[in-house]
């Protein structure tokens, strides 16, 4: 991904990537979404966000897909490159950790707390990969 700046591929790995930002992965966008907002405060003061994504943003399916596609490749190869626990554990058993951490990872989230996606959960992998 010779196009993607090393700091994007990071902070899709570790799941730090913000939607938002998809159009940084087509490489066919030549001018960018504006990606500040300014509003004003209650108290007058002058303040700076990122603004939300809109529609224009992806004005086709294509504008769209391909960076989705980007991201869901560099996924998959970092998956790949990063010890194919697929490949090391009973296909059953892997799917059996995915599905009760990716339900465990949900009621937390509800809770407020996303911080455990990006850890193994030991408890389920004794459980479910281990034996």
């Amino acid at each position: 991904f010779p196009h993607i700046e090393s700091a994007l591929r990071l902070a899709i790995v570790k799941h730090e990537f913000r939607p938002s930002h998809l159009y940084k992965l087509d490489a066919t966008v030549k001018e960018h979404p504006k990606s500040k907002a300014f509003e004003i405060s209650d108290d007058g003061e002058f303040l700076q966000r990122e603004r939300e994504a809109s529609p224009k943003d992806y004005p086709s399916f294509r504008a769209l897909y391909d960076p989705l596609v980007i991201y869901f490749e560099i996924l998959q190869y970092f998956i790949i490159a990063s010890g194919n626990v697929y490949m090391r554990y009973e296909w059953s058993a892997v799917l059996q950790y995915h599905f009760m951490f990716h339900n465990r990872r949900i009621a937390e989230m509800r809770n407020g707390d996303d911080s455990a996606w990006r850890i193994m959960d030991t408890e389920l992998a004794s459980l479910y990969l281990y034996g």
